[in-house]
């Protein structure tokens, strides 16, 4: 039976879903949200709410406002094709050849309104860090592993939609029922298996992002 609380995220490139974060590790200047199109049938996206994210000048939190955003199918799928991937079947990251994961880099970086040093290291790009590993961990268990329910790509920008930060955990119960609507009920996966809460919070541990940024030998 699917579990009634659910509390994942997907954020990719340093949070996959923006949460698991803590907020002086979030981008220096929040980026503009995205567009707010959701997929047909999905649940309704609740009243902006104020989450903590870091003062460029201060480095003290500030208020900051994130609508929640179904997930929608990617508008990526004509760019993934056009660098040699089938976004409905996405390789495992590190299979990826250094042209192709060049290309992935900039959709990454758009999806997420992000920057390269956002999750590189300044300097030596090649060099492993938390969410380098956290947006491979994604990409393998999310973009290349789910399909919205009629079927649709699924990436990076299907959650978050050009935002870093796509979650807001000041209500957890509320984040919950959002959750379960928009993920659990939301998505499917592509081996046929029924998507549960479970699936991403193994144990239901919520903070398993933490772990999969400590990891390592990931191939980020």
């Amino acid at each position: 039976m699917r579990a009634p609380h659910i509390l994942l995220l997907i954020g990719l490139s340093g949070a996959a879903c923006g949460g698991g974060v803590a907020a002086t590790e979030l981008p220096q200047t929040p980026p503009a949200p995205g567009p707010s199109a959701s997929a047909s049938g999905a649940a309704p996206s609740p009243a902006p709410s104020t989450i903590a994210t870091p003062n460029a000048t201060a480095g003290t939190a500030t208020a900051a406002h994130v609508d929640m955003k179904a997930p929608i199918a990617s508008a990526m799928g004509s760019e993934l094709q056009a660098i040699g991937l089938d976004p409905q079947n996405l390789p495992p990251m590190q299979k990826l050849d250094p042209k192709a994961l060049r290309g992935v880099m900039k959709l990454l970086a758009r999806s997420l309104g992000a920057k390269c040093g956002d999750c590189h290291s300044e300097g030596d790009f090649a060099a492993p860090t938390r969410r380098k590993r956290i947006a491979a961990r994604m990409w393998n268990e999310f973009a290349a592993n789910l399909t919205t329910m009629d079927g649709s790509a699924v990436f990076c920008d299907s959650c978050h939609q050009g935002r870093f930060v796509q979650l807001d955990r000041t209500d957890k119960k509320a984040l919950a029922a959002w959750m379960k609507a928009s993920f659990v009920d939301g998505l499917k996966r592509r081996d046929g298996r029924s998507e549960e809460c479970e699936s991403c919070h193994v144990g239901m541990d919520m903070h398993f992002l933490g772990k999969w940024g400590a990891e390592h030998g990931s191939p980020l």
